[in-house]
């Protein structure tokens, strides 16, 4: 036995436990990963059904933010509201008016829709319309007839239906639940919007110490980008949905205001707002066989187009948001490839502040002397370095 231990070189030994004990801990910890994955995949189904809604619930409070500001700052003049000593009342107060305002235009929004749809089929008689929909119904039958014989062939008719009436119901309850808690979220954000704050700003102090005052300059870029953007934008949203639905009023389009209104929604979202214009005429016009309306409609649309894209929304924009046409087309690309419509809301103003920490970047390295080319040539036709000397 001692021979064989004498013949056993101890490094090598060494390396071949040493091996063998990190495969075995590598196969348990493979062990261990599968079989708790799917309790890790249902914590973060958790964590994903909390944070979106606590997410959207800031945005919106963000959004609000302003307007339950300038309302609590208008309260200040009843004498219920006065005083520093009834801030946290008119604060409240100031929630509830704000929500109820958005809650009328979400109302508003919704009337406006179903009375062009409803326009849309007026010109429509009541036997035509019964006519439309037996053949509807009729080819619908034939169709679903056809499905469903293949299907059973196949074997998959009850999972098919079911799964399909299961995913319908389940996407509706999480859209439904997720737009009510993030309205109660953004309630709770508002109604403590200074003491969140403030709290915000200690943790920040404490956990970053010195570098607290580049997150704050980083935070106040962010603010002062996402809020001219949003408020900028709102503003033109505003004034082209009244420019419209007046030009369109005195051509005499079929509900012009509610052609004006939804071209204005869609300005909210860049290049956006002359298609659903032009949509919108040619829905009210088609419905009514308004043709020269329709087409004098086009010309007033594209004007007040081209004067909110010439001169209202670079003025209202140029100070906040400098984006140049390219990205800000690649912006609402990868925004609406992201998050959809909500993407392309944020995406403009999250490619400004990029760019601006992009420019504050490239000025610190400046003045700090990093190496920067100039565009003037030396004498030898060599490109020359900002703050070095030529050799």
């Amino acid at each position: 036995m001692s021979r064989l231990t004498d013949r056993i070189d101890r490094r090598y030994a060494k390396v071949c436990v040493y091996a063998g004990v990190t495969v075995v801990l590598t196969l348990a910890a493979c062990l261990l990963l599968h079989t708790a994955l799917p309790v890790f995949a249902k914590l973060w189904e958790l964590v994903c059904a909390v944070v979106e809604p606590l997410v959207y619930g800031a945005a919106l409070s963000y959004v609000l933010n302003p307007l339950v500001t300038r309302v609590s700052y208008g309260l200040r003049r009843y004498r219920h509201y006065e005083g520093p000593h009834h801030a946290a009342r008119r604060r409240s107060a100031a929630v509830l008016v704000s929500m109820v305002l958005m809650a009328l235009l979400v109302l508003a929004i919704t009337t406006v829709f179903v009375l062009m749809v409803t326009h849309s089929l007026s010109g429509l008689s009541w036997e035509t319309v019964q006519a439309l929909l037996g053949d509807a119904q009729g080819d619908f039958m034939k169709f679903m007839a056809v499905a469903e014989s293949s299907l059973e062939e196949w074997g998959l008719v009850s999972i098919a239906s079911e799964s399909s009436l299961l995913a319908a119901l389940t996407g509706a309850k999480n859209v439904a639940t997720t737009m009510v808690f993030a309205v109660i979220f953004a309630v709770y954000f508002l109604i403590d919007a200074p003491r969140v704050a403030g709290y915000l700003g200690r943790v920040v102090r404490t956990v970053l110490g010195g570098h607290a005052l580049d997150l704050t300059r980083v935070a106040a870029d962010a603010d002062r980008v996402f809020s001219g953007y949003f408020r900028g934008q709102g503003i033109d949203a505003l004034v082209v949905g009244v420019l419209s639905g007046i030009v369109l009023t005195v051509i005499g389009v079929p509900y012009a205001p509610v052609v004006g209104l939804l071209a204005g929604l869609g300005n909210l979202i860049p290049y956006v707002g002359g298609p659903v214009g032009f949509g919108s005429i040619a829905l009210m016009c088609l419905a009514d066989a308004a043709w020269d309306k329709m087409l004098w409609g086009f010309v007033g649309m594209a004007v007040v187009m081209f004067v909110d894209a010439n001169v209202i929304n670079p003025r209202l924009l140029s100070d906040n948001v400098e984006v140049h046409p390219i990205l800000v087309v690649a912006a609402l690309i990868a925004g609406g490839a992201v998050g959809g419509i909500a993407g392309m809301l944020v995406a403009v103003p999250t490619a400004a502040f990029l760019k601006t920490q992009l420019d504050r970047w490239m000025a610190s390295r400046e003045a700090a002397g990093g190496p920067t080319v100039t565009d003037e040539p030396d004498g030898a036709g060599h490109q020359t370095r900002a703050g070095s000397p030529r050799a």
